[in-house]
């Protein structure tokens, strides 16, 4: 098979799996080694975002890769299918998540400690939406449950990888103000 080919059976199993593919799966698939892997997906990345009239775009996604609508037509498309919005998480809970994700793995009781908020609701909300885990177990008298980021969480916040998750220095940026969002759910 020559790399046309190759680039044309890695588009088909992207759109066809409709989730994220780990690199291994690709692997499999087409016997190539993961770094003309890369270099096909990046090609295709390239194609996807230098011409307007592609409605999609590869991202990579939680230690795999994903077919994406574009953002600058992601309003139109959700008009289309009138996706809605999902219910966004209340600030407590973002900031529970925000605690763990740059501590993990971590117990409710250093949660507590940094946040200066029992984080028990938020905790069970985090769990309920898959976006947190657990992880382990400390091991200290009692041994409290850890808990760390899932691969949902990777995949709803569009990271690689939890090494992606921005510094504090661009936290501090204008980029990351938070907005008030009044009457948010939990």
């Amino acid at each position: 098979m020559e790399v046309d080919k190759y680039s044309a059976i890695i588009e088909a199993v992207l759109l066809h799996e409709n989730e994220v593919v780990p690199m291994e799966r690709l692997v499999k698939y087409t016997g190539l080694e993961d770094k003309k892997i890369r270099e096909i997906i990046n090609e295709l990345s390239v194609t996807y975002e230098q011409n307007p009239q592609h409605g999609i775009t590869v991202v990579e996604i939680a230690g795999g890769y994903a077919l994406q609508v574009k953002k600058n037509i992601l309003p139109e498309f959700k008009e289309i299918y009138n996706i809605k919005e999902k219910s966004k998480l209340s600030k407590s809970a973002m900031m529970v998540l925000t605690i763990i994700a740059y501590k993990q793995p971590i117990t409710k009781n250093e949660i507590e400690a940094t946040y200066g908020v029992a984080p028990d609701y938020a905790v069970k909300i985090l769990l309920e939406k898959h976006l947190i885990q657990i992880v382990g177990r400390k091991d200290v008298i009692g041994k409290p449950l850890m808990f760390g980021t899932t691969q949902d969480f990777l995949m709803h916040f569009n990271l690689k990888s939890i090494n992606d998750l921005p510094t504090v220095n661009e936290l501090k940026s204008d980029e990351f103000v938070i907005e008030d969002n009044s009457g948010e759910m939990d």
